[in-house]
């Protein structure tokens, strides 16, 4: 009977000791590389923008800056609201510059973001709309003046988990012009428009 018993606890043991080991342990999606990307996230960058078409001869490309405050409902889908800035120098056509910063930018908007995985490295898509004002140093003679208009930016990014409250995020976008009424060449030829690259840096809660 006793011996029986002993057998019995043995059997138990190693059946519940078999199970432990197959059992994943809590932090192994973390280690599979998936994380959780929903919550609150916020986004400091910096990088450079530049213009395209009829603008492009005009605009040197130059810094461009940017704050993001978003949510995620889930580890795919992001609603953001965010500033976006930078500064331009007019060109010339033997490449001289009148100054710095010439033309300074401004502007808000909203985006949507969509996540492929919810791997620690995440590619993702964006697309939004926005208005921006453009502030023109005083003393310029080339017709270009103060103005406020109208953008779509659409884009691509990867962001990075460096912990769960850290990230990093390399985000290149393009800008659809609603009108350039700022310029000499106020009519915006199909496609034309803005484009920029962006590192930035932020945390997620």
């Amino acid at each position: 009977m006793r011996r029986g018993i002993a057998l019995g606890l043995c059997l138990v043991g190693l059946t519940g000791g078999v199970a432990s080991a197959q059992d994943p342990p809590a932090d192994a999606p973390t280690r599979m590389g998936r994380v959780e990307w929903k919550g609150p996230y916020f986004l400091l960058g910096l990088g450079v923008e530049g213009y395209t078409g009829k603008l492009a001869p005009n605009l040197d490309p130059g810094p461009s800056y940017g704050v993001v405050v978003g949510y995620r409902p889930n580890d795919y889908l992001g609603v953001e609201l965010g500033y976006s800035g930078g500064t331009s120098n007019l060109s010339i056509s033997n490449g001289a510059s009148f100054g710095n910063p010439d033309i300074v930018r401004n502007g808000g908007q909203a985006a949507l973001t969509l996540g492929f995985t919810s791997a620690r490295i995440q590619p993702y898509l964006l697309g939004g709309i926005g208005v921006e004002q453009y502030s023109v140093r005083s003393g310029m003679f080339f017709e270009f003046i103060n103005d406020t208009g109208g953008y779509a930016p659409v884009g691509a990014g990867v962001r990075f988990q460096l912990n769960p409250h850290l990230t990093a995020e390399v985000r290149g976008s393009y800008s659809f012009l609603f009108g350039q009424d700022f310029s000499p060449t106020q009519d915006v030829g199909a496609g034309e428009g803005r484009y920029s690259g962006l590192l930035m840096i932020g945390g997620s809660y």
